[in-house]
């Protein structure tokens, strides 16, 4: 008796699917290593870049941080500046009402008086002048009297004060002397208040 074993046709061996298996498996391979890859690079690149702002704003406060030395300098020359401006226009403005001061006290005079002296303190702002009337005697009264009206009513000169007078008669005419005691005024308004009541 004999065994018979019947082995048919004999199959040749499928790679295609092991193949395919591999590429895919290397393909998901390779996306997952090339995700985190790509994302690291770029955190990279910001971290690189915030470095370089901030290596830029280093340089920025480095080059900017004599500046506000160089502004309180340059604030206190200003500062500097003004107060020479000031202390000009003060100047110029004390040269103008003196000058105001010597032009306008001949106004208070009336027309048939004249000075014979004039002293004038403008550290003091006060005056003393010597004055000369010369007419009739009631004329020469009215005159003194309106010169003291006129001196009280002024908005430059205040507290007049008349000394020292004197009565003569020469030639049928009256003479007064007498002297003028006053202070005087003056600021940033006076040339307004001086102008409206010229008004």
């Amino acid at each position: 008796m004999g065994i018979v074993i019947d082995v048919g046709e004999q199959k040749k061996p499928n790679y295609i699917n092991d193949i395919l298996f591999i590429v895919f498996t290397i393909m998901i391979g390779a996306i997952v290593w090339a995700i985190p890859y790509f994302l690291a690079n770029s955190e990279l690149a910001k971290i690189e870049k915030t470095k370089e702002e901030t290596e830029n704003i280093k340089k920025e406060i480095t080059a900017y941080k004599d500046y506000p030395k160089r502004i309180s300098d340059t604030i206190n020359r200003i500062k500097v500046i003004y107060d020479q401006l000031d202390n000009l226009k003060t100047l110029l403005n004390e040269i103008i009402f003196q000058r105001f001061i010597l032009v306008e006290y001949p106004h208070v005079l009336p027309s048939e008086a004249w000075i014979n002296n004039l002293s004038v303190n403008f550290d003091a702002k006060t005056m003393n002048f010597g004055v000369n009337i010369v007419g009739e005697r009631e004329k020469v009264l009215q005159n003194v009297s309106k010169l003291i009206d006129n001196m009280s009513n002024s908005v430059v000169f205040k507290d007049p004060k008349v000394s020292a007078i004197s009565l003569t008669e020469k030639e049928g005419e009256t003479v007064a002397n007498f002297n003028v005691d006053l202070s005087f005024d003056y600021n940033q308004n006076i040339f307004e208040i001086y102008y409206k009541n010229l008004k």
